[in-house]
């Protein structure tokens, strides 16, 4: 993303998610699409999504927006506390960013549920790992679109660096 602009993989992953979302709703559900992500640009990434997704046709008031986070263990830390506040849905369904609570203020307690998590294909595996250890139940739909080199050795870093702070949290717990 650069200026507020979808990039390529972002456009994918959002148009599987609303492919997805529809195929939900066509069953009689109406599940909760959550764009998290705010990124470093001037507009958070969860923003840009969700007008993307109404875009598509995925109502509003199905859309949920976290733009705190920065990493996807933020966006998963994040999306726990939204699904284990008190005040969720009517706090976050429907709202924009600017007008939700802070998930990075909230408690933060075990999920232990099942979740559709919508990514880029070589983004998954780490995404999916780090699910199961935050204990969600994780479903994959994965978008693909061409990640080139610099992306899959992106992958390969940032897996090598979370692996690290977990263990390190592990030793520093006891």
């Amino acid at each position: 993303m650069r200026d507020g602009k979808a990039s390529p993989a972002l456009r994918s992953r959002v148009a599987v998610a609303a492919t997805r979302w529809k195929s939900v709703a066509a069953q009689g559900v109406e599940p909760y699409v959550f764009c998290l992500g705010g990124g470093h640009d001037r507009v958070p990434e969860a923003s840009v999504m969700a007008s993307l997704l109404e875009q598509h046709g995925v109502p509003r008031s199905a859309l949920i927006e976290e733009a705190q986070s920065a990493t996807t263990e933020e966006n998963l830390l994040h999306l726990g506390a939204i699904l284990t506040d008190p005040a969720f849905p009517d706090a976050w369904v429907g709202k924009p960013y600017t007008e939700t609570p802070n998930p990075a203020g909230l408690e933060q307690h075990a999920v232990n549920m099942p979740v559709t998590i919508v990514t880029s294909a070589h983004h998954m595996p780490r995404t999916l790992m780090m699910a199961r250890h935050l204990g969600f139940k994780p479903q994959a739909v994965s978008a693909h679109h061409s990640a080139g080199l610099k992306g899959i050795l992106r992958e390969v870093g940032a897996l090598a660096i979370w692996l690290g702070r977990s263990l390190r949290r592990r030793l520093t717990r006891g």
